[in-house]
């Protein structure tokens, strides 16, 4: 597959795609992205100014270069109850914020007692779950629009949160394996 052949415009099959992770010419790469932008979408940059809620820093995987994700901590809540969630929103609302990017790791509760005890003092036996009831919180109290980081879900987890969010998003470190293997930056 050929950088020229993904300027025409033609869906990529999943193979296709996969295959530009193997592309090593990142100058090349990055001018195939620009004009598939700009084919698109113009030269016109947007934003909407968002207000990030750390629901929970835990999360079942251990990947060495993130940042976000801890395990649980002695005297710490596995979990932002819900004033201190709206305190963030309201805050955000009052700065002129438009959304509520929810951030958390992906499904702590398979991994940590301390978060299934949580989740179960909230009345909730999932994240997602507790996810839900304060993306609705936040939406029904302040008007920002929820966006849902939440991890890998189900088609049936997908359609709970979409009652919830108006987008959601996976973040995906990588498709390729090499950058998996030892010496490369996702390694672990």
């Amino acid at each position: 597959m050929s950088l020229r052949s993904v300027l025409t415009g033609v869906a990529l099959s999943d193979d296709e795609a996969l295959s530009l992770a193997a592309v090593d010419d990142l100058p090349a790469l990055m001018a195939c992205a620009a004009a598939l932008r700009d084919q698109g979408h113009g030269r016109i940059v947007s934003y909407s100014r968002k207000v990030f809620i750390p629901l929970t820093q835990l999360c079942r995987d251990s990947c060495h270069y993130c940042t976000f994700a801890h395990p649980p901590r002695r005297g710490e809540r596995a979990y932002l109850g819900a004033e201190a969630v709206l305190a963030i929103a309201r805050a955000g609302a009052a700065a002129g914020c438009r959304e509520a990017l929810f951030t958390l790791g992906d499904k702590p509760e398979l991994r940590y007692r301390a978060a299934r005890d949580e989740l179960a003092h909230l009345g909730h036996a999932t994240t997602l779950s507790y996810l839900a009831e304060m993306a609705a919180l936040v939406l029904r109290e302040t008007g920002l629009l929820p966006h849902l980081n939440a991890g890998v879900m189900t088609q049936d987890e997908i359609a709970a949160l979409r009652e919830v969010s108006v987008s959601q998003g996976l973040m995906l470190e990588t498709a390729a394996e090499r950058l998996s293997r030892r010496g490369g930056p996702h390694f672990g």
